[in-house]
């Protein structure tokens, strides 16, 4: 009997109510052996076996219903009550309401400035009378009007003839223009004074003029006579060294033929 008893691992003196946790030592090959056997199973079942997953599809018949609508006044409400009881019912367009202008004549009118009635204050006029009496001639007297000297005409009965007279436009100032200018012998015609002469001059150094372009769409046969008066025009000398360019304009007025003044 005491061959088939299991020994116990437990020491000689070790008391009785002490439990032994630890068993007994099991051989590793088992345990791996049957864990690669799981592991073989496993993949073997997920690469050969494929469950397909389908889902019922219902099928719906694919018709439509068309509705012809003539166009009358019956059409028209028939296709105004599919709009609004359809699915998608027509948006409210404002600008095609009927009352919008009768809401926009409101709107201005509320909105509109309205300026108080004027009403002029009165005012008392003066108790003075500021109307002079007439003076009456006395009876069997005669009254005449006072008799007014006449003018002394004061006018020159000198003759006048027209001359070109200069003004500055640019390039120069006014006080610089020369006083003297050269006799003008050519005549002066109606087609000459009436344009706006302007010229565009180069001047020298010592202010005489080198070139003259005239800047107006005057008669051809007065712009070249106007240049070639403003050729022997010599203006005052400046500092700066070089030609220079300046603006002038050109009119004309009435000068006595003889005198101090004539030219």
């Amino acid at each position: 009997m005491t061959g088939g008893m299991v020994k116990s691992r437990k020491p000689i003196d070790t008391p009785l109510w002490v439990f032994q946790w630890r068993g007994r030592k099991m051989p590793m090959f088992p345990g791996l052996f049957a864990t690669a056997l799981v592991c073989a199973v496993f993949v073997l079942l997920v690469t050969m076996l494929q469950i397909r997953v389908v889902t019922s599809e219902k099928s719906l018949p694919r018709k439509a219903s068309v509705i012809l609508l003539r166009d009358d006044a019956e059409g028209r409400a028939l296709s105004l009550r599919a709009r609004e009881g359809g699915p998608f019912p027509s948006r409210f367009e404002l600008s095609s309401w009927p009352g919008l202008a009768g809401l926009e004549a409101a709107v201005q009118e509320a909105v509109r400035f309205k300026s108080p009635p004027y009403v002029p204050a009165l005012a008392d006029l003066p108790a003075e009378n500021w109307i002079e009496p007439l003076a009456l001639a006395a009876k069997g007297e005669r009254v005449f009007p006072k008799r007014t000297a006449a003018p002394v005409s004061s006018l020159n009965s000198s003759p006048l003839k027209l001359v070109p007279a200069l003004f500055a436009l640019s390039g120069i100032a006014p006080d610089a223009l020369p006083r003297d200018l050269p006799p003008f012998e050519a005549v002066v015609d109606r087609a000459m004074t009436s344009g706006s002469w302007r010229f565009l001059v180069r001047l020298n150094p010592a202010g005489s003029v080198a070139e003259c372009v005239s800047l107006e769409k005057g008669s051809d046969d007065s712009a070249p006579v106007l240049e070639a008066w403003l050729r022997r025009i010599t203006f005052k000398l400046e500092t700066t060294s070089g030609d220079r360019w300046i603006g002038v304009g050109v009119g004309f007025t009435n000068q006595p033929v003889d005198g101090t003044n004539a030219r």
